[in-house]
């Protein structure tokens, strides 16, 4: 029998959905106010303003990046999911380019300060990173369900033969009913995430974005598991059956 290699790494939907938070930490960072800047007037100071926002703006670009990598990267994520992702990290790059350049042209201390705050208005770290993230891990695992069942086909027929010529079975069709319902109930959780999540815009945040985010994690993070379980009840299948033989299954 073909060996069936169905990789689940423990890790899985965490390292998908996890944000550093490092490296969003640039949103605090952005929230200069008034009383900050109005306290100065000579150039250099203007000039450092300037030049710590276009730095911010930098970070917030290299985040989009991430984002489109790890799209590209995915071998399991939809065209169509894809897609609506890259459009709204596009359009994002966009406005941060346009706002960049306002911030160049700027040249008075109230007109600074309030494109500064606009900064912190694409919440990249709260509502669109981890969106991306979860749009991929929903779809991953959902694509991982689909190769549980044909590993689950394949259970089949091996205990069906065994049947056949006279084994006692009935341990291991349990075992499959089991598992298949643990195949079901994972792509049962992680498939409505994407849809749930894709559509969260920045202005979303705090809330329904929040909610809506907290919950998808949780039900990614319990299909993982529910898949995991699944997988790992397939291979005592077949170690049930090769007891069964005395090693030949």
């Amino acid at each position: 029998m073909k060996t069936i290699r169905l990789m689940l790494a423990p890790a899985l939907v965490l390292a998908l959905i996890a944000i550093p938070a490092a490296s969003f930490a640039l949103q605090e960072d952005a929230r200069l106010t008034a009383t900050d800047t109005e306290a100065v007037s000579d150039r250099p100071v203007f000039d450092a303003l300037k030049e710590r926002a276009l730095a911010l703006i930098g970070k917030q670009q290299d985040a989009l990046g991430r984002l489109r990598s790890a799209i590209a990267n995915s071998h399991a994520i939809t065209n169509e999911h894809a897609a609506q992702l890259l459009g709204d990290i596009g359009a994002a790059s966009a406005a941060l380019d346009e706002l960049a350049r306002e911030i160049g042209a700027a040249s008075t201390f109230a007109e600074l300060t309030e494109l500064i705050r606009q900064i912190d208005d694409f919440q990249i770290g709260h509502v669109l990173a981890p969106k991306t993230y979860q749009v991929i891990a929903s779809d991953t695992l959902v694509a991982v369900g689909g190769k549980l069942e044909r590993f689950s086909n394949k259970l089949e027929r091996l205990i069906g033969r065994a049947e056949d010529v006279g084994f006692d079975v009935d341990e291991a069709w349990r075992m499959l009913d089991t598992m298949d319902d643990l195949v079901a109930e994972g792509v049962r959780l992680a498939d409505p995430v994407a849809e749930s999540v894709i559509g969260l815009q920045p202005a979303d945040w705090p809330e329904p974005a929040q909610g809506v985010l907290g919950d998808g994690g949780s039900d990614l993070e319990a299909a993982q598991q529910s898949l995991r379980d699944a997988r790992r009840t397939g291979w005592d299948i077949i170690q049930f059956l090769r007891d069964l033989v005395g090693g030949d299954a």
